[in-house]
């Protein structure tokens, strides 16, 4: 009888997890490869399953989270990445290169073989397909963010990135592609993708998956990222013209990162688990951006540690706190877009129509007010600083660090403190070591 490949009927083996040359092994288990589009899409939903904590782990890198030292046994796991030093001593928690090159691999066997996929109509073959592109896209895009430096059009042709893998080849020992080279396949899968997705939205159920608009919110970050500003703004209105609506925080205290949210496009990452939520605070910088008399995030995002002394954020473990896109970012993505455009009009109106609906009426009078003064450096700069306030503990910040000022910080960890210097090559990721171990061109 056919077997379907299931997530445990394909087992995917990095070079860096075993003792051979080969870049990537596989063991198939015992099972066949799959000839019908719902097989593909059970393969499909393998990828979707592999789970990717890297951006929590990547937050405590940044400006926004303090250790909660009182958390002892956990403290040992969030330090190499909370002192910039994820090959540290101590066995601490590692970002996921293997299950991401996972993910890429489903998505290369999909778009090589689906095309010869029987049953099914061909909309959903176009679908199938065109996810596989737009997850090849978004896996790539945060490998770049996490071992390549941030995009710069001057340096991005020799910047050494990640190996590049668009097809199943189980011989292929790779090299490192540049910055250039990845992002150019990024946008080359956005572009196959957005093609053929044909479905605007998944409900809610299914809303982990990509669609149409999620792609094209996808397109808005690259772009951003890729200061390509024209092609930001219209991927963003293209998001907003399907849907642009804000939960206002004047009567609703729901959080908008929930999978269920109205403001969600796609519920597909899960940023946190139980030790990296539970042994973060806010951190004082992160705190002081916010108006305490007039912000509504202060309630809705926060809370307080069950000592009623430290603040905590409101996002936890669970797939109800599952977020990858949500509408409120495409309005910041169109500001900051329209700001370096010499635009500011139009980025002013994008900042207040959201912060509308997270100010108190009184605040939001005076805030618009300020707003109406800012341009140049000191837009971008208030941007920045909403983006901080409003996608805080969305594995977004440092991500954002990274791509705009890369400015100093310091951590204080057991009463010592630790500094990231602004421009400070730990801006960048170094690629695991068991990976470079068995692969040494990764070294290169």
């Amino acid at each position: 009888m056919r077997k379907v490949i299931y997530a445990t009927g394909l087992v995917l083996t990095m070079a860096s997890m075993s003792s051979c040359k080969k870049y990537l092994d596989i063991v198939p288990v015992g099972k066949v490869v799959p000839t019908t589009v719902e097989d593909f899409t059970k393969e499909l939903d393998a990828a979707y399953a592999i789970a990717d904590l890297d951006k929590g782990i990547a937050s405590y890198r940044g400006d926004e989270i303090t250790v909660n030292e009182a958390k002892s046994r956990d403290v040992d796991l969030v330090s190499n990445n909370f002192l910039w030093n994820e090959n540290g001593p101590t066995k601490g928690l590692t970002f996921d290169w293997r299950g991401k090159y996972q993910r890429i691999f489903y998505a290369n066997h999909i778009i090589g073989a689906a095309p010869a996929a029987t049953g099914g109509t061909e909309a959903q073959k176009n679908q199938l397909l065109g996810e596989a592109y737009l997850m090849r896209a978004y896996t790539y895009f945060n490998l770049v963010n996490l071992y390549g430096n941030a995009y710069n059009e001057a340096t991005a042709a020799t910047d050494k990135a990640v190996p590049l893998i668009i097809e199943v080849d189980m011989e292929k020992v790779a090299r490192r592609n540049t910055v250039k080279e990845v992002y150019a396949q990024v946008q080359a899968d956005l572009e196959k993708g957005l093609s053929l997705v044909n479905k605007d939205v998944y409900e809610t159920a299914l809303s982990y998956k990509f669609s149409k608009t999620a792609g094209w919110a996808l397109a808005a970050r690259v772009y951003l990222y890729t200061h390509q500003w024209d092609k930001a703004l219209n991927a963003a209105k293209a998001v907003l013209d399907k849907k642009n609506t804000l939960i206002d925080f004047n009567n609703s205290t729901a959080l908008p990162t929930l999978y269920n949210s109205i403001e969600s496009i796609q519920a597909y990452d899960l940023n946190y688990n139980v030790v990296t939520i539970q042994t973060a605070f806010v951190s004082d910088n992160l705190f002081a951006l916010y108006n305490p008399l007039g912000d509504l995030r202060l309630k809705i995002f926060y809370g307080k540690d069950k000592n009623n002394k430290n603040i905590i954020a409101k996002i936890n473990t669970g797939n109800n706190y599952r977020q990858s896109f949500r509408v409120a970012e495409m309005y910041l993505i169109a500001a900051e877009a329209a700001a370096q455009l010499n635009q500011p009009e139009v980025a002013r109106d994008y900042i207040n129509q959201l912060t509308q609906r997270r100010l108190t009426p009184a605040f939001h009078a005076t805030e618009q007010l300020r707003l109406s003064t800012l341009a140049g450096k000191a837009l971008l700069q208030e941007i920045y600083d909403e983006r901080a306030r409003e996608l805080s503990f969305e594995g977004h910040r440092w991500f954002d660090l990274r791509r705009t000022m890369q400015p100093e910080i310091v951590h204080t960890l057991k009463g010592k403190a630790t500094t990231l210097k602004a421009g400070d090559p730990r801006y960048t990721i170094r690629i695991p070591m068991d990976a470079v171990a068995s692969n040494p061109l990764l070294n290169e």
